[in-house]
């Protein structure tokens, strides 16, 4: 499952509230890869039994559907799965995930950074669609749901505010409201998520400039850490509950001194670590996602790990 020249492939993930534009962007965006020559294959995460958004994208695009759940939950393990299938073509070069307007990004980010793949993946690049009448709007829902809108722009690297002829003079007022949650993503204004896509190609090409310093400039970055061998059992349970609060999600797969034949894979989400252990061959590696993680610091944590 090795890429040619070992480049890295692209993921490109667009997410944003039900409603936001998502297919329509997607589409436009395959529609400008596909004249500069790149032929990506699309991910796409419905929340129900009909798969409509694949209709609309081109023929020529390989495109895979993952129905009746959404990637930030029970169907994550389906997304990594398919992340394989394409991964395993020696000429996929981009990968595009739609995400649901109910997915959560920290949890699809997560699944494309698994410790499986995460060799042969740059760190994704995140596109947020927001529906300029609704967000302005957004006090009228729930909590839980006015976070999730939130939330989903908070990790995005590019902001595409649509729907822009439907709130006549608050053009302002949306741009203060995203910035306020989200100070350093590239922001276009859009009817109809009609834009310049070399603007999202240029934050792309600068996310995998930035890959080797473990560098987002919206504050969310990863470690990716190998493990040689087996390492002393006790120490890295105190490591994982010692945990600061920054780190959102971790995976990875380790084994202990005192029992070196046996495979543990370690999660960690919410604050609570889970773990169990499983019965296959995998990298001894763990990644970790969080906001603003002091790489090195705990980088240095794992090196008094492996050689204790």
């Amino acid at each position: 499952m090795k890429n040619i020249n070992n480049q890295k492939t692209r993921i490109t993930i667009i997410t944003g509230f039900l409603g936001s534009g998502k297919t329509t962007f997607l589409s436009k965006y395959v529609k400008y890869l596909q004249k500069n020559n790149e032929n990506p294959s699309v991910i796409v995460n419905e929340n129900g039994n009909l798969d409509i958004d694949s209709y609309a994208i081109s023929d020529d695009i390989e495109v895979a559907s993952i129905l009746n759940g959404c990637v930030c939950c029970d169907l994550q393990l389906d997304l990594i799965k398919q992340l394989k299938h394409f991964l395993s073509k020696s000429a996929m070069r981009h990968i595009i995930i739609e995400a649901t307007g109910l997915a959560h990004p920290i949890e699809i980010i997560a699944a494309c950074q698994d410790p499986e793949i995460i060799e042969q993946v740059a760190q994704p690049t995140v596109v947020g669609l927001v529906d300029g009448p609704r967000f302005l709007n957004r006090f009228q829902y729930t909590n839980h749901t006015i976070q999730l809108m939130e939330e989903q722009l908070s990790v995005c690297h590019d902001i595409v505010m649509n729907k822009m002829d439907l709130i006549d003079n608050h053009t302002h007022e949306l741009d203060e409201a995203i910035r306020k949650i989200n100070p350093t993503a590239s922001k276009y204004f859009t009817t109809y998520a009609d834009m310049d896509m070399n603007q999202i190609a240029l934050v792309e090409n600068e996310n995998q400039m930035n890959i080797n310093n473990h560098v987002h400039h919206h504050g969310i970055n990863r470690l990716h850490y190998h493990f040689s061998g087996p390492i002393h059992r006790q120490l890295f349970y105190q490591f994982i509950l010692r945990l600061p609060d920054n780190v959102l999600r971790l995976k990875g797969y380790v084994k202990f001194k005192d029992m070196p034949n046996d495979i543990y894979e370690f999660q960690y989400a919410f604050g609570l670590p889970d773990y169990q252990t499983i019965d296959k061959e995998v990298p001894l590696t763990i990644v970790m996602i969080g906001e603003q993680l002091d790489i090195n610091q705990l980088r240095n944590q794992l090196d008094m790990l492996q050689f204790t």
